[in-house]
């Protein structure tokens, strides 16, 4: 990916967080913790494209695409998956990816 792509990708992903702040003003609280984790996994796809992302960042991105809709559910089960993947983030400081 050239340099102007890229910070069209970074821009779009900027423009997304300044727009869901201003709708979580509006929108169910749990919204705001969806859209954090929505914005974790978007910029490390970002980092994917332009080849710099890692291991360890993909599977966190992968952990996040497989339950980030749970925030769809129920409390309790967005609030197990928020845990969880807390967890699998903290288990992969220690490694350190490719």
């Amino acid at each position: 990916m050239d340099d102007k792509g890229f910070e069209d990708k970074i821009f779009g992903l900027v423009s997304y967080v300044v727009v869901s702040a201003r709708n979580l003003l509006e929108e169910p609280a749990r919204y705001g913790p969806f859209r954090l984790v929505d914005t974790a996994s978007r910029l490390i796809n970002i980092l994917d494209e332009a080849g710099m992302s890692s291991d360890r960042l993909k599977a966190v991105r992968d952990k996040i695409e497989a339950g980030k809709y749970s925030a769809m559910g129920t409390e309790e089960e967005f609030e197990q998956f928020l845990e969880t993947t807390v967890f699998f983030v903290v288990d992969a400081i220690d490694n350190t990816g490719d």
